[in-house]
């Protein structure tokens, strides 16, 4: 879905819905009363009604609840992907261009936007994008063309400027919707989405990290399918197939040719320059008096569009004439030892050095700490990280339209009030801060203010505006994860963890895991963690972070962080114990329910929302059923009056997989599995939805509705492996490869059971990992390998002897199976795979299996 500047979905835009009805609309998509909805935006009910009353109109809803739908499905819509940015000036000339490159992308996979910084590449090829973009969106009306039909899955896009090596694959997955899990086939899962998108791919900025960039293209566009890549890159990627195509300059003037007005007008440099000056200062014509001096400027600085602009913006204090004579004297200065660059290259370093130079010691101050910024950032960060002793907030409010009005600094499109540098004049502002002498300070000042800020985001988090500051926190992720790259670099450990506590709810709902446990892993290698409330608070966050795939690890952080806590404040060791009781859950089960219970008594009335969250976990491990579901009612509640419509939603999921664990499925069950899904679209976790999904497939198999059960597990499996949840794809692998076996495909479930246990054999899930290990036994034994099933019968028993008495499976082990090995085995041989099973882990297991054993020829 495009989106106009204001942020307007063009649903919303075309329907006339104003700023305020689509915040109106996102709340009621949010399931808010009049009431929340008025106290939220500081209006009367009244105001909101009348509201709701123009939404239903124009956007042609029935009633509230089809409204409700409508929000949230264009919210999703909204998020779905890497959006392209809204350009906020017109695109002057490149109607050849734009032609040429569509025309490419309709026959070739991979187009490379080639040409030196300034050029223009990425400005294009969003004018490209966009073209295709729009054509895809109106792919069901009746004049819908080819290229729509070539591009159903719409535009995403990969922006590799802020992005280091070893994040181009992550952000790559993240445009084609993929959350990087660590330890997965990151790129297997990759090429599994490619084959089936048929989206334009717009890889952005690609010179730095080439090398990655072109591997990971490469496997994209080999996986097959429709997928088209559009790069934008100073060098080719190098790949076959790869069409290179040459940016260049913008069209100049000939020197022989007339340099009348009308003559040179037609020309697109001398356009974009006129264009940007009438922009700078109002009134600017182009005449035959000053139409030799716009054509000397555009010739000198080779028809280079950042260069032209950054010239047009200097009108507000010089005429054309005097920018040349400016332009003599710096492109004399900066001669020497610029000769061996490129012309283009020298010519955009000269326009950018002679703006430097015209600028005040403010100015300079100002444009120099800015480099600081990975991307675009707000007006609060800048008076926060740009000032100081000779820098105080007053001035830079009065410096900064300053730089934007020399066009050093643009506006942003993702809102009000952000700002941004050009990644060319990013460059340019770094070098000269690091040659400033004051790098350190606004670096250190830059890292205080993400700290401060991703506190407060995660406060917000937990209250019913959680949608806006998820939003938020993306937008700034850069920045917060410059901060954080700062601490660890500087050895700030404290300010490292404190981030990583702020960080972790953001980093797990938007599916961040891989970027979270990468930060983990350095913070952990900076120094040993002292023990301070701020370091606990983060090792017990990050015990979260890493129990989704590895259970050991998480609840051996755990346990150093209830040892660093032993000695600090109540609150301290109350986040300590819930670690340890949250992470014991597959490894020490008999400790979980004290760990909690210590937990719960130490959070108290004071701090609501740690008790709600430990009665969810209470939900998950008390043995009892009955008490189980009363700590999940306590704690749905609770998220219920926060807004906390995510953690409402997980805390649903639990009590229906509870209540189905013990072959309970009545309409209760799917009533909670309604909400928990309808809550999670609210609040626009993919996640969320997807568990709600999963449980509606395990209610119909336990309804005995297997066909429809498989189905919807089929249906769910891709998102799944997509968002890298490892739990919930165990338990729909399980679930596809019962079924498997009951339609007698012995090879087909063998496959489906093996990736289960693969799937939830580090992240525990103790009843899962117990069933699909007998399952697949079951299977061996149909393939007649006794000894292989005999020895995943001992695995399988030690799996559901060291698990809680509540989180083993609920139907006993096969006895007739167990009597069947027996009998084709002799009772010896079994005895002795099963005991060898006893002593491996899930994972052993499925390496030693299937053994070289010739298949009987009897099935036991």
């Amino acid at each position: 879905m495009r989106h106009h500047e204001g942020g307007l979905p063009d649903r919303l835009a075309r329907a006339g819905v104003t700023v305020r009805e689509a915040e109106v609309l996102w709340a009621v998509a949010e399931r808010l009363r009049n009431r929340e909805i008025a106290e939220r935006l500081h209006v009367s009910v009244r105001t909101v009604e009348s509201h709701i009353a123009a939404l239903l109109r124009k956007l042609g809803a029935p009633d509230r609840a089809a409204l409700a739908e409508t929000g949230a499905r264009l919210r999703r819509s909204a998020r779905a992907g890497a959006a392209l940015p809204a350009p906020l000036t017109s695109l002057v000339g490149r109607a050849e261009e734009t032609s040429e490159l569509l025309a490419l992308l309709g026959s070739h996979r991979l187009v490379t936007l080639i040409g030196p910084g300034g050029v223009g590449k990425t400005r294009l090829a969003l004018h490209v994008a966009e073209s295709a973009g729009a054509e895809s969106a109106g792919a069901e009306s009746a004049g819908a063309t080819a290229l729509a039909d070539r591009f159903p899955g719409g535009v995403r896009m990969a922006d590799l400027a802020p992005v280091e090596p070893e994040s181009v694959g992550d952000t790559f997955a993240r445009a084609l919707g993929i959350v990087p899990e660590p330890g997965w086939p990151l790129r297997d899962i990759m090429r599994e989405v490619a084959a089936v998108s048929g989206c334009l791919l717009l890889a952005d900025n690609c010179e730095h990290v080439v090398a990655e960039a072109a591997e990971i293209v490469a496997d994209l566009l080999g996986a097959g399918g429709a997928l088209r890549v559009l790069a934008t890159s100073r060098e080719p990627l190098g790949i076959p197939g790869e069409v290179a195509y040459q940016v260049r300059a913008l069209p100049l003037p000939a020197p022989d040719a007339s340099e009348r007005a009308e003559s040179i007008a037609r020309y697109d440099a001398v356009r974009l320059f006129v264009d940007r000056a009438a922009a700078a200062s109002p009134g600017f014509a182009l005449t035959d008096a000053v139409a030799p001096a716009v054509a000397t400027l555009c010739r000198r600085l080779d028809g280079l569009p950042l260069a032209i602009e950054l010239a047009a913006s200097r009108l507000r204090t010089f005429g054309p004439v005097e920018l040349v004579e400016h332009l003599d004297q710096r492109f004399a200065l900066l001669s020497a030892g610029a000769r061996t660059a490129p012309p283009r290259h020298r010519a955009l370093r000269s326009t950018i050095d002679w703006s430097y130079r015209l600028l005040d010691d403010g100015e300079r101050a100002l444009f120099e700490r800015l480099g600081v910024f990975p991307a675009d950032f707000d007006l609060a960060a800048i008076e926060s990280a740009c000032g100081g002793e000779d820098l105080g907030g007053e001035a830079v409010i009065t410096l900064l339209p300053r730089l934007v009005d020399k066009s050093l600094v643009s506006t942003a499109g993702r809102g009000i009030g952000r700002y941004r540098l050009l990644e060319t004049i990013r460059a340019y502002a770094v070098q000269r801060l690091a040659g400033s002498g004051r790098e350190a300070a606004a670096r250190g000042r830059h890292a205080a203010h993400y700290l401060a800020f991703a506190e407060q985001a995660a406060e917000r988090l937990r209250t019913s505006e959680q949608r806006v500051w998820l939003d938020r926190m993306t937008t700034e992720q850069p920045n917060l994860h410059a901060a954080l790259a700062h601490a660890i670099s500087t050895g700030d450990v404290e300010s490292a963890w404190r981030l990583i506590a702020a960080l972790q709810r953001f980093w797990d709902v938007t599916g961040r895991r891989r970027d979270a446990h990468k930060w983990v892993k350095q913070a952990l290698a900076v120094a040993d963690p002292p023990a301070t409330p701020a370091v606990v608070a983060g090792l017990t966050e990050a015990c979260l972070i890493l129990d989704s795939r590895d259970a050991r690890a998480a609840f051996d952080l755990a346990r150093k962080a209830a040892s660093l806590a032993a000695g600090l404040d109540g609150l301290t060791r109350a986040r300590a114990a819930r670690a340890v009781g949250t992470s014991a859950t597959w490894i020490r089960p008999e400790l979980v329910a004290p760990a909690l219970q210590e937990a719960l008594a130490g959070f108290g009335d004071e701090h609501p929302w740690d008790s709600a969250l430990t009665m969810q976990d209470l939900a998950i491990a008390t043995a009892d059923l009955s008490r189980a579901l009363q700590w999940g009612r306590e704690s749905a509640a609770f998220f219920r009056r926060a807004g906390d419509q995510i953690c409402a939603a997980n805390t649903l999921y639990v009590m229906a997989q509870r209540s189905m664990s013990a072959g309970v499925a009545d309409d209760e069950v799917q009533e909670w599995l309604g909400e928990s899904h309808a809550l999670a679209e609210a609040a626009g976790s993919e996640a969320d939805m997807a568990h709600a999904a999963v449980g509606f497939a395990q209610l119909a198999w336990l309804r005995g509705d297997h066909d429809r059960a498989a189905e919807l597990m089929t249906e769910c499996l891709p998102t799944l492996r997509r968002l890298g949840d490892r739990r919930c794809t165990g338990r729909a692998l399980h679930m596809l490869g019962q079924r498997a076996y009951e339609r007698q495909e012995p090879a087909r479930a063998e496959e489906l059971l093996r990736a289960s246990v693969e799937a939830v054999a580090l992240a525990g899930q103790s009843f899962v990992l117990v069933s699909a290990i007998e399952a697949l036994a079951a299977v061996y034994a149909a393939q007649r390998r006794p000894r292989s099933a005999a020895v995943l019968l001992g695995t399988a028993h030690s799996v559901r002897e060291a698990a809680g008495a509540h989180m083993r499976p609920r139907r006993p082990p096969d006895q007739e199976l167990r009597h069947a090995l027996v009998r084709a085995l002799g009772a010896g041989p079994f005895g002795s795979a099963h005991t060898r099973g006893e002593r491996l882990s899930p994972a052993a297991a499925l390496r030693l299996v299937p053994l070289d054993e010739p298949p009987l020829l009897t099935t036991p």
